[in-house]
């Protein structure tokens, strides 16, 4: 098993020492605002640059809400698209020892994409007589193309993903097409041509199959793998596909992708590996893929203080089944005690996944990437949850370094399985972030009862597609 990063001493000292108690004093500081100017016109591919003031006169920093539309310069506001559709730049300022944080600001720049659209096809692969390979095709408007065979006879291509199946000897044309949308017109279709040569005279075994995944099965107990056929062939079609486990025991097989081994009891330390098989014989192996799944996790903590806003944890981990490990925890967790609207501090880095007797992980995530939560050595019970460095370091709301994290409980055996009253006991969170504080007082929540008398309610985990 695969071990994993604790977390750091101090960090536990802290969270278990921490006990009930009420609020505490909060920061006498000048409220603030931010005000954007005019949005700017943003073309597909271009930049402009947003500006936004703060009533306080500090700096303004900036980030993008739709990343995947949208970059900025966290200083200069300098805004880059990637696609078309509505960028949402966000502005921000963190307050100092006057002022206050400010509540933050958002601004929509529509990127105005040309409504006319053309496609371009990459370098042709080549595609070997019974073999697979992938063509690749960018619309100039950023969205997804598709593509057809003109060619059905001598070969057929996934639409989506673009991989090619050759299926006899002969020119295989390929077209690919993007339908437009509300504000992009369709664009002209364009071909491409693939020779497939080769004569099934001097035939082998195939190649290894490519591009080998898998994940747990939506029936229980069994993994859904899933493969592209091999770029070689040896000049005989592929008449089957076998499914192996590491270690050996598991099997399953089939004339294509994806393919569904069922295991006795639990699929739980296995890798699966692929095998094409044509009229010479088996071909070699792929490599043993690990099983991993997708979640999304929503943990709630009861806050009595704050009703009807609870604190709230919600984020996407990945499973891996083949060692029994969880990573790449990340997500949002609100701020009880902001808003409306309540804000959210991102959580974006797991450093510490904690295995029990019981066949389950905690598993946390931290808004920075350090353990530092609260103060060096802890705090006494029903005292006040101190900030990472207090007193030296300045408050979170007054300009310093926060810090924030959400611990989740996650069943290896299985993760949708609702939580024993034990295990939601196990869910944590420390708030100690800007803008989540009330003077020096860091929000947490257990089940010891934190610092605002939250305590851990609820938590759901599923699948996602």
């Amino acid at each position: 098993m695969t071990k994993q990063p604790l977390l750091s001493l101090a960090f536990l000292t802290a969270l278990t020492a921490c006990g009930g108690g009420g609020s505490g004093p909060a920061i006498q500081a000048k409220s603030q605002t931010l005000v954007f100017t005019t949005a700017p016109s943003l073309a597909l591919g271009g930049t402009a640059t947003v500006s936004a003031r703060a009533s306080s006169g500090l700096a303004v920093s900036y980030s993008s809400s739709t990343p995947s539309l949208c970059s900025v310069h966290t200083s200069t506001g300098l805004v880059s698209s990637l696609v078309a559709g509505t960028c949402v730049i966000a502005a921000d300022q963190s307050g100092n020892d006057e002022f206050a944080p400010a509540t933050s600001a958002s601004q929509n720049l529509v990127v105005q994409a040309s409504p006319v659209q053309s496609i371009r096809f990459g370098a042709a692969p080549t595609l070997a007589l019974y073999g697979s390979a992938t063509v690749t095709a960018t619309a100039t408007s950023g969205l997804a193309v598709s593509y057809s065979s003109d060619t059905p006879a001598v070969c057929s291509v996934n639409s989506s993903t673009g991989v090619v199946t050759s299926l006899t000897a002969g020119d295989c044309t390929l077209t690919a097409s993007q339908p437009g949308n509300a504000s992009v017109n369709a664009a002209p279709s364009v071909s491409q041509t693939l020779n497939v040569a080769g004569s099934a005279a001097a035939a082998s075994v195939p190649g290894a199959p490519t591009a080998v995944s898998a994940s747990l099965g939506l029936a229980a107990n069994t993994v859904q793998v899933s493969f592209s056929g091999p770029a070689a062939s040896g000049g005989s079609p592929i008449s089957r596909y076998s499914v192996s486990s590491t270690p050996a025991g598991l099997s399953a097989s089939g004339a294509a992708s994806p393919l569904t081994v069922s295991c006795p009891s639990s699929c739980a330390g296995y890798a699966f590996a692929v095998q094409a098989s044509n009229s010479v014989g088996g071909g070699a192996l792929s490599a043993a893929a690990p099983v991993l799944t997708a979640y999304k996790v929503t943990a709630r903590w009861f806050e009595p203080d704050t009703q009807p806003n609870d604190s709230i944890f919600t984020g996407t981990f990945t499973l891996n089944s083949t060692s029994q490990t969880v990573t790449g925890l990340s997500g949002s967790l609100t701020e009880s005690m902001t808003g409306p609207p309540m804000t959210t501090v991102p959580l974006a880095y797991q450093l510490s996944a904690l295995s029990d007797a019981a066949g389950g992980v905690k598993v946390t995530s931290f808004a920075l990437n350090t353990t530092h939560v609260f103060a060096e050595g802890g705090f006494a019970a029903n005292s006040q949850g101190l900030y990472y460095g207090y007193p030296a370091a300045k408050n979170p709301a007054a300009g310093g370094v926060g810090n924030a994290f959400a611990t989740i409980y996650v069943n290896l055996a299985n993760p949708t399985a609702p939580l024993t009253q034990a295990q939601i006991n196990q869910l944590a969170y420390g708030d100690c972030f800007a803008g989540g504080m009330m003077g020096g007082t860091c929000m947490t929540g257990y089940s010891g009862i934190g610092t605002m008398g939250g305590y851990p309610v609820a938590q759901s985990i599923s699948r996602l597609p």
